[in-house]
């Protein structure tokens, strides 16, 4: 027994000279030449010249990006990825993030697992690789600060088993490289989270991968960050604008009658965080400070839409319940939110499904031709339009055809009446004329005579021109309709508008073969009043059983708890960012049904930015460019361990970091 432990004694001595002997084999090799010089982390004033990673961690999509110090000029931008690993079938490699879809293309047969449920991240091993992956892109090594770690423990037991961890090699990797160590990690989270989740994910951000600073702040503060500077550099705005307004017009004095976008000063923003895992009121004062005991939260979000058509496409249609992705881009292609619901319902009970104007047909796509699913209109909705197009079409042509009848008419008056003039004018000339003695007027009379027969003529022959050029068609019999002389498929200014509608009829059975050969090989969705139907639980829940309002319930709520003071700027500055707030018709139902609960004597103002989801990362990439925001708001590793040894809970961690009151 001595000698056994001896021997483990002595191998175990020997371990840290061979580690010593590796790290000097590190320290020896050049490092990677970086665009910026990043400096060594200190506990001072040096902390607002560390790169920082901004991370928006969404249930669906998480958006990142690397802020460069602020030392150089480079522009950060934002890249997405699912916040989710993926298993390929009877395969033990695990996808994380952007490798899904570099790897994939069909994602139904893949085995899902999602970090975050009901807006909270619960599955810390998941979210861990898809962090990984994300520092990996913008070019930071993760170095856990108790050694392998997690995610270098699996490596290494993949590497004995000669087995990849993973699909990262084959994925480019990035230029910019820089150390965990030297980089602060900026997170945004949906406020509320617990204090047990909170704990483990700065466990997972200090020590599994190793990050030298960590900053947490809310989702909506952000936006808010980002619409009070929206509303500061556009004093003066007309919102939405006109589409032909001019630069110079969206400056000019307002008026009375037009809905202005102006800077009220209050710096008051009530945001409407709509995402897939949840819907948030967070009112804001102070350039983004939130007011905790106004905030309401909504269980409905993106995932509830998805798998409520998801089962309603399952029981009227297809069995989609294993194709969550395919469902979700139907929803994103086709979904809009109506203002007049109750209408549009009683209207579908007396309207023949395939004829209403709403409805629309998802071709699923085969993973061999095709990998993303395309809209097209039903067969009867389709020939009706195109009836449609050709009665207009023939009314523009018997249009034409009196226009130039009336104008042909008006041409042979003024033929004759001319005729007339010169037999006048001739008569006058009559007697001159026979007394010169080479008969010059009368051969100048003559002459003018003559030229009436050939104009007729020419007119006469332009009049022709539509029924010799109508003849070139026939009919086979079968009504397919045999094009002769007309070899292009576009208009040419030699043809004739009866051409042009012989031609458009040809294009229109040849369109009708081709759309029946389709639906032959494709498979399709028939989408009728799920498409308005679905969204309509964002506004009335009780229609799938949840004793809650909606949300234009819960803004009413929340902008009542907030003091009296402001309640009239959060009215007038509504924020509508996520992913739900792209629904077409979205924003118009918001702004309508708020206008109604709302005091009369407030305004109701409803903002829509360009691009919603990616809102609140930019407002966090201004809010990270101010001086000092690091050490005001981020908490070094050596700071967080001293905190956790002397007993801190998260709360005492935090609390002076977080933008709330």
């Amino acid at each position: 027994m001595a000698m056994k432990r001896n021997e483990a004694v002595g191998s175990s001595s020997s371990s840290p000279s061979k580690k010593t002997s590796n790290n000097a084999k590190q320290q020896s090799s050049p490092p990677p030449q970086l665009p910026f010089s990043v400096p060594k982390m200190s506990t001072g004033n040096n902390g607002n010249k560390l790169p920082i990673c901004i991370v928006d961690n969404g249930g669906w999509t998480v958006k990142f990006g690397l802020l460069p110090p602020t030392t150089t000029t480079t522009i950060p931008t934002m890249s997405s990825m699912y916040n989710a690993t993926a298993r390929p079938p009877h395969q033990l490699t695990v996808l994380s993030g952007d490798e899904i879809t570099l790897h994939m293309k069909n994602l139904g047969q893949l085995s899902w697992k999602y970090s975050m449920e009901r807006g909270m991240i619960c599955d810390g091993e998941t979210q861990l690789r898809v962090w990984n992956r994300v520092l990996e892109n913008v070019g930071v090594i993760p170095k856990p600060s108790g050694g392998a770690g997690f995610l270098g423990t699996i490596s290494s037991t993949a590497t004995r088993r000669g087995k990849q961890p993973s699909a990262t090699a084959t994925a480019a990797k990035p230029r910019n490289i820089c150390s965990s160590n030297d980089c602060t990690f900026l997170l945004l989270e949906p406020p509320f989270a617990p204090s047990v989740i909170s704990e483990g994910v700065d466990c997972i951000l200090f020590r599994e991968l190793g990050l030298g600073r960590v900053a947490r702040l809310l989702g909506p503060c952000m936006a808010a960050i980002q619409y009070t500077s929206f509303c500061q550099s556009m004093p003066t705005m007309t919102y939405p604008p006109n589409d032909d307004a001019s630069p110079s017009s969206l400056l000019s004095p307002p008026s009375s009658e037009s809905s202005l976008w102006v800077n009220d000063n209050t710096n008051c923003c009530c945001v409407v965080d709509s995402g897939y895992s949840f819907t948030h009121i967070v009112p804001t004062h102070q350039s983004g400070t939130a007011i905790i005991n106004a905030i309401r939260r909504l269980d409905i979000g993106g995932k509830v839409l998805t798998n409520l058509l998801k089962e309603y496409v399952t029981y009227r249609q297809w069995n989609m319940m294993d194709e969550y992705h395919i469902v979700n881009d139907v929803k994103e292609q086709l979904c809009f939110v109506t203002d007049q619901f109750d209408i549009e319902m009683t209207k579908a009970r007396n309207i023949r499904k395939g004829m209403r104007w709403y409805d629309r047909e998802y071709l699923l796509p085969d993973f061999v031709h095709t990998f993303r699913g395309s809209v097209r209109l039903p067969e009867p909705l389709q020939r009706k339009r195109e009836l449609e197009e050709m009665e207009k079409m023939q009314l523009e042509l018997e249009r034409g055809d009196k226009e130039r009848e009336r104008r042909e008419l008006a041409e042979e008056a003024r033929e004759l009446q001319d005729e007339a003039n010169e037999a006048v004018e001739t008569d006058k000339n009559g007697a001159t004329g026979r007394r010169d003695t080479n008969g010059s007027k009368t051969i100048k009379a003559d002459n003018v005579k003559s030229k009436k027969p050939a104009k007729k003529q020419k007119n006469r022959r332009s009049r022709k021109v539509g029924s010799s050029n109508a003849d070139v068609t026939e009919d086979d019999g079968d009504g397919d309709i045999i094009m002769e002389d007309i070899n292009s498929d576009t208009d040419s200014e030699d043809e004739t508008d009866q051409q042009r509608l012989h031609r458009l009829k040809a294009m229109r059975d040849a369109e009708r073969k081709r759309r029946e050969q389709e639906s032959l090989e494709r498979q399709a969705l028939a989408m009728s009043v799920e498409r308005f139907a679905i969204p309509e639980v964002l506004f009335r829940p009780s229609d799938i059983g949840l004793d809650c309002g909606g949300i234009v319930e819960a803004i009413v709520e929340s902008i009542s708890a907030c003091p009296s003071t402001v309640r009239a700027a959060m009215y007038h500055n509504i924020l509508l960012v996520g992913g739900n707030a792209k629904i077409p018709g979205f924003y118009a139902r918001v702004e309508k049904e708020l206008r109604k609960l709302a005091p009369s004597n407030y305004e109701v103002r409803v903002f829509l930015p360009d691009d919603p989801v990616s809102y609140a990362w930019e407002g966090a990439k201004q809010f990270a460019q101010r001086p000092g925001f690091q050490e005001k708001f981020s908490i070094d590793r050596a700071s967080w361990e001293t905190l956790k040894k002397a007993g801190k809970n998260q709360h005492e961690i935090w609390g002076n970091k977080t933008m709330t009151s």
